[in-house]
């Protein structure tokens, strides 16, 4: 699966990375505070915050690993799961 968002979005899905990163700066926390809580790779946190999924290991870990940033950092995780999936969707990938 190769997902990297070459073209803006419109509304809510073209934020999802730069909302989590938002929050995380909001809370005062650096990436490696997100490792740390969420035992999920400094790697795949940068991807995501980069919006670039083709660099995690596959669907489950894509949603997966959203979901726990958004939880780490106090966004609400099923609406940033939904963002995803529409973005995802529109991207043509299943």
């Amino acid at each position: 699966m190769s997902f990297v968002q070459k073209e803006p979005l419109v509304g809510e899905m073209e934020l999802i990375g730069a909302r989590l990163n938002q929050a995380r700066l909001m809370a005062n926390l650096a990436l490696q505070d997100i490792a740390d809580r969420t035992k999920i790779s400094l790697r795949f946190l940068k991807a995501i915050e980069n919006d670039d999924f083709s660099a995690l290991p596959g669907r489950a870990y894509i949603f997966g690993f959203t979901k726990a940033f958004a939880r780490a950092v106090g966004l609400d995780e099923e609406s940033m799961v939904t963002a995803l999936r529409e973005k995802m969707q529109l991207a043509g990938i299943d």
